[in-house]
């Protein structure tokens, strides 16, 4: 059986579900999701897939019918935690309250690369798939369900094009559209070529009627365009992000544009114009420089000079000078001197980044990096990673201080409690995210758009109160 369609699917007087020749009774799937957007976008489709087969999400391990592991395999720590829940895993096979036996996968980059020592490893496992079939996830369940058991399936999709449809599982106004897959840049600490394949891009006609539907059926006012290297959307057919972007400016209900990941070597004099020139183009840009140095930058195959860099950061300041920016930034790259990492606190300086996402460089196997022969200890990569992020927050209070007494608009996305004092949070269009108090306990912010007045701003905090609440734009799906 491949691909389930939905015409095969009855509906029986129970409420079960049939599928060729078995009963799907009612049942709960939890996921856990490990690393990037990306990973949360695809278990997305997967949620989407699951429901027709009669499956529901629960964030209960213990009630769960079937677990899902979405991996990454970017960074040590999400790998060592995926490893430790899914050994974990083996003392939840049996259901405890309906005494049935519990299905376990794998998916994502982690599987795509190690499905088959996973399978070995880890008995418990069901099955394993890779980045590129989550949209067959229903026939792997029904093969599981039939009784097949320890199988993989890691196959790359061999087509030039590159088409799917959006799947929105969650009653938000924001998605996750992705734009292009792939990526063939094969920096050399990175995995994400081995474990996502090759480039290939979605048509602009597409994506714009994908996010039209979404926009008229869903109710969704944001939307993130997603990519490995974002910035190279389009290059194999004629098109450009810069195009796509000016194109969904004309969506009438569509409030804001993100996208991400970007490769500073392909932010293009034309992508550049576009943030002058869109509207709906978010005030934030994450733009990934990974270190200071050049000589480091050369060892990591990235392709741009530091030089370069602040050159396109100078043009985007140009181009909207409301524009905040954010980095990655990896502490202790193989034998990187003490000069050259004196090179990436002058670039913060230099750069003035709003915040930054920093790691200590581990090797991924398989990559050029992981091959180099390194004198560099645990203790002097922690302090190094130590002193980026302390300079860092110097430069961030700074930044964050000249917000206080500025009226900001956000999209309220929840609400929680900060020392005891209920507060609802939302994210400007510079990405900040804004705490603030509900003028009455029982007012709910959920999915208004607010004008809030920043009151106090910290490095990593801050802190508002309300001088216009907009309500729910309509649309949205209750």
């Amino acid at each position: 059986m491949d691909k389930l369609a939905l015409s095969e699917i009855q509906t029986l007087a129970d409420g079960s579900k049939k599928v060729g020749d078995l009963n799907f009774p009612k049942r709960k799937v939890w996921v856990k999701t490990y690393g990037c957007q990306m990973n949360y976008h695809d278990t997305e489709r997967i949620l989407s897939h699951l429901t027709p087969l009669n499956f529901t999400l629960t964030e209960d391990q213990e009630e769960a019918d079937l677990m899902l592991f979405n991996t990454c395999a970017i960074r040590d720590l999400a790998n060592q935690k995926f490893y430790s829940h899914l050994g974990n895993a083996k003392h939840l096979k049996v259901n405890n309250k309906t005494g049935r036996e519990v299905k376990i996968a794998a998916g994502g980059c982690i599987a795509q690369t190690e499905s088959k020592e996973l399978l070995k490893k880890y008995p418990q496992l069901d099955f394993a798939f890779g980045t590129d079939v989550i949209d067959n996830i229903g026939e792997l369940v029904y093969r599981a369900y039939s009784g097949d058991r320890s199988f993989s399936v890691t196959s790359w999709d061999r087509a030039d094009n590159y088409s799917i449809e959006t799947k929105v599982t969650h009653n938000s106004p924001q998605a996750f559209v992705n734009i292009i897959k792939g990526c063939d840049k094969f920096c050399s600490y990175c995995i994400v070529p081995f474990t996502r394949g090759r480039e290939k891009s979605r048509s602009i006609a597409e994506i714009v009627n994908d996010v039209a539907r979404l926009v008229t059926y869903q109710g969704v006012q944001e939307v993130t365009l997603l990519g490995q290297n974002v910035n190279s959307f389009g290059k194999k057919n004629g098109e450009s992000l810069a195009e796509l972007i000016l194109e969904l400016d004309k969506i009438e209900g569509l409030e804001i544009i993100r996208y991400t990941t970007s490769h500073p070597y392909d932010i293009s004099d034309e992508l550049i114009a576009a943030h002058g020139k869109s509207k709906k183009l978010a005030n934030h840009l994450h733009l990934p420089v990974q270190s200071g140095s050049n000589t480091v930058l050369r060892r990591m195959l990235r392709q741009y000079s530091i030089e370069h860099y602040l050159e396109r950061l100078e043009r985007l300041r140009e181009a909207n000078p409301e524009i905040v920016i954010s980095t990655d930034i990896i502490a202790g790259f193989p034998n990187e001197t003490e000069e050259e990492h004196r090179k990436t606190l002058e670039l913060l300086d230099r750069a003035q980044y709003d915040f930054i996402y920093s790691y200590n460089f581990s090797a991924r196997p398989g990559t050029k990096a992981s091959k180099m022969k390194d004198v560099l200890t645990k203790e002097i990569r922690g302090r190094r990673l130590r002193e980026i992020q302390k300079y860092q927050l110097d430069i961030q209070a700074k930044l964050r201080s000249e917000m206080e007494g500025k009226v900001f608009r956000v999209l309220v996305e929840k609400k929680g409690q900060m020392k005891g004092v209920t507060k609802w949070m939302g994210r400007t269009s510079c990405f900040r995210i804004v705490h603030f108090e509900p003028e009455s306990l029982d007012q709910s912010y959920q999915w208004h758009w607010v004008d809030v007045r920043i009151t106090q701003a910290t490095a990593l905090s801050c802190q508002g109160e309300v001088v216009f609440d907009y309500g729910r734009k309509p649309g949205l799906v209750q």
